[in-house]
């Protein structure tokens, strides 16, 4: 049994709310209600609640700063957040307070139950990809990725990973969905052992995972599921500090999350809660080159690890590192490397690694 609560302004909302959950969920209790910020907070301190239906737009405190107590609280509380309004700063708002779901209004029964009922799912505390024990092999690679989150290091962590889905399809020793299934089973058990919960659409793409059809040509989609399970690992909510190394550090880990859009120094700077223009300067002093000549630069070393770790036609390696033209793709390559993308594969050259550039005077990595 599950316990729901409702906190909505409107009073034929809440009503109407509870009348479809009660009828069609009989798993689920609705608790209580609230129709402002205060009677929420009231309603959190006072009882246990698996998953809160969130208006946005309430009397303060409103719903992003109920949200954001909840999360600083701890609490397993699942949220989905009922808005009027598709506005991009708010969703935005709420994605990084870690919300499970939007709905909007006015709330179609359908998309209401879906919601919930994928919320409630993923608040049992098992990780349904998790069932057969983990082979010694996979027990290493969780050491492994268990050290670089002990020590902070997000780029190093992100790093294995990409690498362990280069190889994915360039291995015989067992078929391509059965390694997926393990690399996504090793991750769901790291976030499960550290507290967290996944949200609820990123669950259901791992649990697709066993059905999906395998393309080694997406597998740049492989990469982005795999990269925000990496993400999962590491506390979103983390003050980057005051420190110019830290905050550097932040938006190098920005950088290499990014890697596969067109990252700008704007992006950036918004990331790290800095100007566009404070950030450039700090940049260079601190790395000794522009923001613009790393990127470009981790680009090209990340160019170098899918051209020697994966089969990826040259095409979508560019594809993948958002260079929209293959042949200036090419181009850049060569300039930077001495060789063109397809001399450098047949080199067989060992793949770039991902500490190729000193690290900021007292910055982690």
């Amino acid at each position: 049994m599950f316990d729901i609560a409702i906190v909505e302004d409107e009073e034929l909302e809440r009503r109407a709310l509870r009348s479809i959950l009660e009828r069609n969920l009989p798993d689920v209790t609705v608790v209580g209600e609230a129709k402002n910020g205060a009677e929420a907070v009231r309603l959190i301190e006072s009882r246990k609640i698996d998953l809160m239906l969130l208006d946005i737009r309430i009397p303060r405190p409103d719903g992003l700063e109920i949200l954001e107590l909840l999360r600083n609280r701890a609490a397993p509380t699942k949220v989905l957040i009922i808005t009027a309004y598709d506005h991009f700063e708010i969703m935005q708002a709420a994605i990084q307070l870690r919300a499970d779901g939007f709905l909007l209004k006015p709330v179609r029964t359908e998309a209401l139950l879906k919601s919930v009922t994928d919320c409630l799912r993923t608040a049992v505390p098992v990780v349904q990809v998790a069932s057969p024990p983990a082979p010694e092999a996979s027990l290493d690679l969780r050491s492994e990725i268990g050290r670089t989150v002990a020590a902070h290091a997000y780029r190093d962590a992100l790093a294995l990973v990409r690498r362990q889905v280069e190889t994915l399809h360039g291995s015989h020793d067992k078929p391509a969905r059965q390694r997926v299934l393990d690399l996504a089973r090793v991750l769901t058990d790291l976030i499960d052992c550290s507290g967290r919960s996944l949200p609820a659409a990123l669950a259901r793409r791992i649990e697709a995972l066993s059905t999906q059809r395998l393309d080694p040509r997406d597998s740049y989609k492989l990469q982005e599921l795999f990269a925000e399970l990496t993400d999962q690992l590491f506390d979103p909510t983390e003050d980057p500090g005051v420190c110019a190394s830290d905050r550097i550090e932040t938006v190098r880990n920005y950088i290499e999350r990014n890697l596969h859009k067109s990252v700008t120094l704007e992006d950036a700077a918004e990331h790290a809660h800095v100007s566009p223009c404070y950030l450039s300067r700090l940049f260079h002093r601190q790395m000794e080159m522009t923001f613009i000549a790393y990127v470009k630069l981790r680009r090209i070393e990340r160019a170098k690890d899918l051209l020697t770790g994966s089969r990826l036609p040259i095409v979508n390696v560019a594809l993948d590192l958002a260079y929209q033209d293959a042949n200036y793709f090419c181009k850049a390559f060569k300039k930077e490397v001495g060789m063109s993308p397809s001399e450098y594969r047949r080199a067989g050259l060992p793949p770039a690694e991902i500490v190729t550039i000193p690290a900021a005077p007292g910055a982690r990595h």
